[in-house]
């Protein structure tokens, strides 16, 4: 009988086997059914709702990551968002020429990954907490995204375990006029979070308030690179976009 801990992300080394748990609710199982092979079982109470079998011939032993990654995954295949749409529960106004930082929460899905030889595969992924959609923009010009209500922080909020990351957020308005913040569209695609225990944290995001060619906008940018010391997922090896900008409002 397998010993069941409570699930943190991180890397593990199995051998023979391993049982985690979220909350008592979910559970995930890793057994060793013959030399090099595993099967990978998720379970939500009773009812098993995936299985994966997993062949690690070259080695007897599984290196399982569980790492947080955005919320781009579920319900797979979910390849239609790609941006996070955070919509602030108390708008923010800003003054003409004026700097902020704060804080907010952000949903986050949880990885289960095989690592071979510095590279990762996907086995399975979920999310703890149910994630909302919604259209940025027009029907026929808008733009898909995880939706997300947000209240905003001027400390560092203490986040949901499994569920969420803290992301910090500079917003700087350039305008001659005081503007007032409804949301942000963040691009998220391709990022790796960071991870400490049961926490996640998101790379910084720069939003710049300016005046476009037809109308105002907001140039947002995740910033590569964090200073807090924890360790940085590894499952997004090409570089990607980390841009976007907000034409049709804010």
């Amino acid at each position: 009988m397998l010993r069941e801990e409570s699930l943190t992300y991180g890397e593990y080394i199995i051998e023979e086997g391993w049982r985690g748990s979220i909350n008592n609710r979910m559970v995930l199982n890793v057994k060793r059914v013959e030399h090099g092979k595993y099967v990978y079982e998720r379970y939500e109470g009773d009812r098993k709702v995936a299985s994966r079998f997993i062949d690690t011939s070259v080695s007897n032993r599984l290196h399982l990551c569980i790492y947080p990654v955005v919320p781009v995954y579920t319900p797979q295949p979910a390849n239609y968002a790609k941006h996070l749409l955070l919509k602030f529960k108390d708008p923010l106004v800003m003054d003409t020429k004026s700097s902020l930082e704060c804080y907010i929460k952000m949903p986050v899905e949880v990885g289960i990954f095989e690592m071979y030889d510095g590279r990762t595969t996907l086995i399975d992924v979920f999310a703890t907490k149910l994630i909302k959609y919604a259209l940025y923009g027009m029907s026929d010009n808008g733009v898909i995204c995880r939706y997300r209500e947000s209240t905003v922080y001027f400390d560092v909020p203490k986040a949901e375990p499994l569920a969420e990351a803290i992301a910090h957020v500079r917003l700087h308005n350039y305008l001659d006029r005081i503007v007032t913040v409804n949301m942000l569209v963040i691009p998220i695609e391709g990022i790796d979070l960071y991870y400490n225990g049961v926490e996640a944290m998101l790379d910084t995001v720069n939003a710049v308030i300016k005046q476009g060619v037809r109308n105002e906008i907001v140039e947002v940018k995740v910033e590569e690179g964090s200073e807090s010391g924890w360790s940085k997922t590894h499952v997004n090896p090409a570089i990607v976009t980390r841009s976007y900008t907000m034409e049709l409002g804010f």
